[in-house]
This record gives structure tokens, sequence and C-alpha cells, in this order.
């Protein structure tokens, strides 16, 4: 059974990679085998968020330059659920392995990973230039893109308004509010853009913290994670179930 492949994007610090890896967790307690792919060709940030090392024989270099027909292996498995699967650059690695990456190694290596997992998550880049991101756009079935109100998302929402239109990705995105902590009025944010949200995603204080300890905010239960939880249900329900 071929993936359905969801794409995360949005602008820097907008909380989409924080978002993905939640949502890969969500899905991976509906009995579905999931990948989590990251983007991010430099920092291997995957790791972090779950807690774990990616060894120099596994990561997304060695899935994108070897013609590998098990390219599961090259996916680190997340120790708390038999479900879930992340593909991150190396913990440690040397050299510029990022220069090799090619638009066309990116989608070989997505579309036999598509093969392997019910659900194929790619945890987009804010640069339009990124291989990884720009081809997990495109073959998405869908875009999730995360918006966290400031100046700063949207001068990115209307900087990457040609290569949405170019790439004809707009029907794909759900754009979801990611609320603020009193920096930015949310009110101001949705006039400046005009844009649906579909959902909203409340601020979590200490989620840096949690991230930073290898704990996922989907499995931290006290009362605003649970509303952060309860969101992403909602959103991997809409994802099994095929609704839009």
């Amino acid at each position: 059974m071929s993936s359905k492949i969801i794409a995360v994007w949005g602008g820097s610090n907008s909380g989409k990679t924080t978002f993905a890896v939640n949502l890969a967790c969500a899905l991976s307690t509906r009995d579905r085998l999931v990948g989590l792919i990251s983007s991010n060709l430099t920092h291997g940030d995957l790791q972090v968020f779950f807690g774990q090392s990616v060894p120099p024989q596994k990561g997304l270099f060695h899935a994108i330059n070897e013609d590998n027909p098990n390219i599961g292996e090259k996916f680190t498995e997340y120790t708390e659920s038999k479900n879930l699967f992340f593909l991150s650059v190396p913990t440690h690695y040397t050299g510029l392995l990022c220069d090799a990456v090619t638009l066309r190694e990116a989608e070989r290596m997505m579309n036999a990973a598509a093969f392997v997992f019910d659900i194929l998550i790619v945890d987009g880049a804010a640069e339009v230039t990124n291989p990884v991101s720009s081809v997990g756009l495109w073959l998405a079935e869908r875009i999730y893109t995360l918006h966290k109100p400031s100046i700063a998302a949207q001068m990115w929402h209307e900087g990457v308004s040609d290569f949405v239109r170019e790439l004809h990705i707009s029907e794909k995105q759900i754009h979801i509010l990611q609320l603020p902590n009193g920096e930015f009025d949310d009110k101001t944010y949705r006039s400046m853009t005009g844009l649906p949200f579909a959902y909203e995603l409340p601020y979590i204080k200490r989620a840096g913290e949690l991230e930073n300890a290898g704990t996922p905010i989907y499995f931290f239960r006290d009362r605003t994670y649970r509303r952060y939880g309860k969101v992403l249900e909602q959103i991997a329900k809409g994802i099994c179930g095929g609704e839009a």
C-alpha cells in the first residue's frame, strides 16, 4: 500500500517541526505505520525531539545517495512507538554532504519511502530552495502550513506566493494558526493575510523545554497540552478518514 504523503510547511519559528513531530505521534497511535522525514540538511533536529541518536550508517544522506530497495532500514525507530520511524541527518557527520542532494534524488527517495509507510510526513523548510522540502510539497496530497502571527510571518507568506502559484499547490494547503503569547495580535494577522485558518493551535509555554528533553507534547498529559493534542486528533482523524 502506498502512503499518503503529508507536507508540513511554514516560515521560520512557526512551530512546523513541533507540529510535524506531534502529528506523527498522533497518527502512529491509530495503527498506521508512519514515516517522518526532516528536510533540515545541516542539523539533525528530529532526534532532539525524540530524545534519540541517529547513527552514521542511517539517516537522510544514506537514504538519498544509496539506491537501496530496503529504504526503511535508513529510518530510525522511535523507541516509544513501534509504528513511528523518522529520517534525519545523522547526529554526527562530516563533510558538506548537503551539497550532494538533488531534486531527482530526493524524489526517488520519497517515492521509495511512500511504499514502506502508510503515511509519510515531510517536515518542510522555510526556504523554497531546499530540495527535500520542495519535493515533499510537490508530491504531497495535502500541505499543512503553520503560521505564528508576526510581521516576519506575513512577509514570508507574501514572499512564497509566486512559488505557491508556480507549483500549483495552493489548493492542497490547509492553513493552521499557532496562537501567539500576546506578542502579536492574531486578529491583525488574519486581516493582513486574509487566510482561512482551518485549525488553531494553543500556545505551549514549555514546548521548547519538553522538546529539549526529548518528550513529544502529544504524550505529555496536562491541560494545555491536551488542548494541543485534541487539535492533532481532529487532524489525524481527517487524514485517516480521507476527509479534507
